[in-house]
């Protein structure tokens, strides 16, 4: 789930700094962000539809839920980018994606064309990312939650939310 996006949690103590650098450099930004589609369809692959629609073995999430939150927050990821790349400091607000599942049926969603949908809207992302000038990447929003934050750690944050979430795959399927 979207920890760092939830409105009303608390916030880590480090939010105030969000514009310090980005833990990856912004080359490698760019390609865990275009791993991850990789990644996830290795997770995936060989799977039979039964196992994706399982809930995981601690009652949590199973990849049927996993997969349209990813792509729900990708959504969103992607036109904040947009946002950060065409508007002088744009405000970005939280959302509560806490009752989603449910809302937007994840679970009577088709895995796979999930899957691929979250797949197109990455390589979108991607083509946006891969070019930019160094200081496009010193772009600054103002997120409801963090304050001002850069494209940068923003995107940075993007990446460690795939890296949980694939992690999460990975248990559900073991």
């Amino acid at each position: 789930m979207g920890v760092w996006e939830r409105a009303g949690e608390a916030q880590p103590a480090a939010a105030a700094m969000t514009t310090a650098a980005p833990r990856r450099a912004t080359e490698a930004i760019v390609a865990a962000l275009e791993a991850f589609p990789i990644d996830l369809g290795r997770a995936l692959d060989g799977h039979p539809r039964e196992s994706l629609l399982r809930p995981a073995r601690d009652g949590g999430w199973g990849v049927v839920e996993i997969l349209p939150h990813l792509r729900d927050w990708e959504e969103i990821f992607l036109a904040r980018v947009r946002q950060v790349l065409n508007e002088e400091r744009p405000f970005l607000p939280t959302f509560d994606d806490e009752l989603w599942a449910i809302e937007r049926d994840y679970r009577g969603q088709d895995p796979h064309a999930v899957a691929d949908h979250l797949r197109a809207l990455r390589a979108e992302m991607v083509d946006l990312l891969r070019d930019l000038p160094p200081e496009a990447w010193n772009r600054v929003a103002e997120h409801a939650a963090y304050g001002p934050v850069t494209l940068a750690w923003m995107t940075d944050r993007i990446a460690d939310h795939d890296q949980e979430h694939l992690e999460q795959i990975r248990d559900a399927l073991a």
